[in-house]
């Protein structure tokens, strides 16, 4: 199973004079939110996290006519799946562990699934748990 990054830089060194923002959502603080039945039934959850599934869903070919990907991180491995619910490994603080790439949770149909996930990650992008980044050549964003 691919290895999930502990964090990641982002950086600009070119920037369009329109448009361009980056969003951000804090995951800690949106399973923090939560109510406590729905904490309960997202730790027992889990969901395959897949780029060819949200590349496909924003109706992007993830392979080109020759069979080769057309897009970072694409490959054929097996699509992983992750619990919802992630668990820092040295403070035990919970967050949600979703977004675009997340579907198909086992023992739901893929309809109920599918608003699941999107009612939890439209909960998590709400005031004030997200930031969007307004671009300027060299800046970097941790």
């Amino acid at each position: 199973m691919p290895v999930q990054a502990k964090g990641a830089v982002f950086s600009a060194e070119v920037v369009p004079s329109v448009g361009g923002q980056t969003g951000f959502a804090d995951m800690r603080a949106a399973y923090d939110a939560l109510d406590e039945d729905l904490k309960a039934r997202v730790e027992t959850l889990q969901a395959r996290h897949s780029l060819h599934y949200s590349q496909s869903k924003l109706g992007h070919q993830t392979k080109a006519a020759d069979g080769e990907y057309s897009g970072y991180g694409l490959h054929d491995g097996p699509v992983p799946l992750r619990p919802l619910v992630k668990i820092h490994p040295e403070t035990g603080r919970k967050s949600l562990l979703i977004g675009r790439h997340a579907h198909a949770i086992p023992g739901l149909a893929p309809a109920e699934s599918e608003r699941f996930l999107r009612e939890l990650i439209d909960f998590a992008c709400q005031r004030p748990r997200i930031y969007h980044h307004d671009w300027a050549a060299g800046d970097a964003v941790l």
